[in-house]
């Protein structure tokens, strides 16, 4: 059994939406699923569709009168179960409890239940307390959901001291992971703060990332996560591809393989903000850059990317030579990824195998333009 803590101080960073999720779709890819909610609002138990301000929970636990077997609701969405929460677990943080057992009472009763599930997801509170270092101290890994603002950056460190503090006191590692959310890439500022990100922490942050959509909040209202509600959707591609992610780390058994693993999260990560960098301008002068493309002979041939905010052919002169369809842009030296539309589908460039997964489950070319590139054949 895996135990992952979801946790940031911060609200509003997208926490319990990503708990939800996480937990929707480990259950998706037939894993035994428990979502823990810690958080007295108990909003992961409505983001479910069961929460019950009358229900028996942690709480009650913690005081002896039932057991945690007894509280858990089974079988809410695939594959997984749920410890719901209500504003009585907030009444936890002041039981009295010995200094030296403070961090220890959740372990002792999840040992109870250790053998029926692959993975334990928890929904941490937005604070520091009795709680959070509960789950902290269990998690063999921290999830932090990081909003791409000043608020969202800030206490990040905090946390770090947190993990690290108890990571010394109970002698056992506690790797962490960071999870850019809420990212919106078309705006300049969220790709200063994905590049901010990525200098800080970029051995822990996670390749994936999930950006803002209104379609997460329909889910909530409708009481059901984003791969229940709208499946297709490019967010509901992001969490299958976090569940993935937290699959393949967990699941190391070795330090190569785990160093290999974190050399490939970390190359991918570096492309995304060599990216994000190459927009935001840096130095050097715009090039013309020529992508040529062959076999498209009479047919629709558009390009988009990130030089051109994906809109097919914004800023594109186009010709077509001896059959040949060339794309001509000015790009400032920089990483791009681009996709074609050829009669209307969207398509990665077959003739280049420089590709980078996108959020829709597909591939994106990649571009590579150099102080001394003027042309690049495609």
């Amino acid at each position: 059994m895996k135990i992952i803590a979801v946790a940031n101080q911060k609200g509003g960073c997208g926490k319990t939406t990503t708990a939800i999720n996480l937990a929707a779709c480990l259950g998706k890819k037939e894993q035994r699923v428990l979502l823990l909610d810690l958080d007295p609002q108990g909003h992961s138990s409505l983001g479910f569709g069961v929460f019950n301000e009358d229900a028996r929970d942690l709480y009650d636990v913690f005081t002896g009168e039932i057991s945690l077997e007894e509280i858990i609701l089974p079988n809410v969405f695939t594959g997984v179960d749920v410890v719901p929460a209500t504003k009585t677990l907030a009444a936890a943080e002041h039981l009295p409890v010995r200094s030296d057992e403070r961090d220890k009472q959740l372990e002792k009763h999840l040992a109870e239940i250790r053998d029926r599930y692959d993975y334990i997801v928890i929904d941490c509170p937005p604070s520091m307390g009795l709680l959070s270092f509960n789950a902290l101290t269990v998690a063999d890994l921290v999830l932090i959901p990081i909003e791409m603002s000043l608020f969202g950056m800030h206490g990040i460190d905090r946390m770090y001291e947190t993990v690290r503090l108890l990571s010394e006191r109970h002698g056992r590692d506690i790797p962490i992971r960071l999870l850019p959310t809420l990212v919106d890439s078309r705006t300049r500022l969220c790709r200063q703060f994905l590049h901010e990100v990525g200098e800080r922490f970029a051995d822990d942050v996670l390749s994936v990332m999930v950006q803002f959509t209104v379609r997460l909040k329909e889910a909530v209202r409708e009481g059901m996560p984003i791969v229940s509600y709208d499946p297709a959707s490019t967010v509901a591609v992001q969490y299958d591809r976090l569940a993935n992610e937290m699959i393949s780390i967990l699941q190391e058994k070795v330090d190569v393989g785990a160093e290999s693993e974190a050399r490939s999260r970390l190359n991918a990560m570096k492309r995304a903000f060599e990216e994000a960098r190459s927009r935001l301008g840096g130095h050097g002068v715009r090039q013309r850059v020529i992508l040529r493309f062959f076999d498209f002979e009479d047919r629709d041939v558009k390009l988009a990317g990130s030089f051109n905010d994906w809109r097919p052919d914004q800023g594109v002169v186009t010709r077509t030579n001896d059959g040949i369809v060339e794309k001509i842009v000015m790009l400032m030296p920089g990483t791009y990824q681009y996709r074609l539309i050829v009669d209307g589908i969207w398509q990665e460039d077959p003739s280049n195998p420089e590709q980078v997964p996108n959020y829709s489950g597909g591939f994106n070319s990649l571009l590579q333009v150099e102080e001394v590139h003027e042309t690049a054949g495609a």
